[in-house]
C-alpha cells in the first residue's frame, strides 16, 4: 500500500514540476541550450563522453518538447508565446506576444 501511495505522490509531484518547467522554458528559451549542453558536459565528466553526448541530446529534446507543449507556434517569429484570440468557422486564431503577429489554422477534430 505504501508503494502505491508513494507512486501517486511521485506522479503528482512530477506533473507539477513539469508544469513549472514548461513555464520557465517558455519565458527563457535559451535555457534549453544552457541546461542541455551543461547537463551533457556534467554527464560526460561523470561517465564517458558518448554517454554525455547522448544525455545532452535527450535533455535538449525533452526541454524543447516542454517549450512546445500547450502552445501554438507563431508563423512570423517561431515563438510559442501565443494566446488564442478567437475560434470561428472552423478556424482558430492566435496572436504572438513577442511580434504581435496573428496566425490562424484550421481546427482538426
Amino acid at each position: 500500500m505504501e508503494i502505491i501511495i508513494g507512486l501517486i505522490i511521485a506522479f503528482i509531484l512530477l506533473a507539477f514540476l513539469y508544469g513549472i518547467l514548461c513555464l520557465i522554458i517558455k519565458k527563457w528559451p535559451v535555457l534549453i541550450w544552457i541546461v542541455g549542453i551543461g547537463g551533457g558536459v556534467i554527464l560526460a565528466i561523470i561517465t564517458s563522453w558518448w554517454i554525455g553526448a547522448i544525455g545532452g541530446f535527450i535533455l535538449i529534446g525533452f526541454l524543447a518538447a516542454a517549450e512546445a507543449s500547450g502552445g501554438h507556434k507563431c508563423a512570423h517569429c517561431g515563438s510559442y508565446d501565443t494566446d488564442v484570440t478567437k475560434k470561428e468557422d472552423g478556424f482558430e486564431y492566435w496572436q504572438c506576444n513577442k511580434c504581435h503577429g496573428i496566425t490562424y489554422d484550421y481546427i482538426t477534430k
